[in-house]
């Protein structure tokens, strides 16, 4: 019986680091293919929820770590917005936070109110950094990164709009994992 449970506890933690490289893989992957933000935004935050459904929190963590860095290191992220990187990851990690807080009492509310919650504070952020520019010592001297008007939209109502979206997609393929599972056994 002991053997059991030994191979069982194996086996699981096996498919749990199998399924954290996969939404690493998949991290990485997403942000390079250079689809636009209302693709893109969706497929990323629905990843980050169904990581959370399935791998828990942490492991949504590490990915929604992962997702902002792969789109600065392949270059597709705009430069204005290369300021914003700890911001999205943080904005990431509200989100997955959020959402596997209160996921047991409603998914459904679970998912809005972490969608409001990295929208509220991505949009802080810009707000701030409209209203406070950073300066970056380039090349010896100080220069102010201004975010153009552009960027600074990209991280306000879209931010909630793709939140929403991906948390819906996230929603609608567990309930299918979990029905063709069911079937299954």
């Amino acid at each position: 019986m002991h053997s059991r449970m030994t191979t069982y506890g194996r086996t699981l933690a096996s498919s749990r680091a199998l399924g954290l490289v996969l939404a690493l893989t998949a991290g990485l992957t997403i942000p390079t293919l250079g689809l636009p933000q209302w693709i893109t935004g969706p497929l990323v935050n629905a990843l980050l929820f169904l990581t959370a459904l399935r791998l828990g929190v942490s492991g949504a963590m590490v990915v929604g770590l992962v997702t902002p860095l792969a789109a600065v290191l392949r270059g597709v992220l705009p430069l204005p917005l290369l300021v914003m990187t700890p911001f999205i990851a943080l904005g990431n990690a509200t989100l997955v936070g959020v959402f596997g807080t209160l996921r047991g009492r409603n998914p459904r509310l679970a998912v809005g109110a972490a969608a409001l919650a990295k929208f509220a504070l991505l949009s802080a952020t810009v707000t701030l950094l409209v209203a406070r520019p950073l300066s970056l010592a380039i090349g010896g001297s100080a220069q102010v990164v201004a975010l153009p008007a552009a960027m600074v939209e990209m991280m306000r109502w879209p931010q909630l709009a793709t939140a929403l979206i991906g948390g819906a997609i996230a929603l609608g393929t567990d309930a299918l994992i979990a029905r063709r599972a069911e079937g299954q056994d």
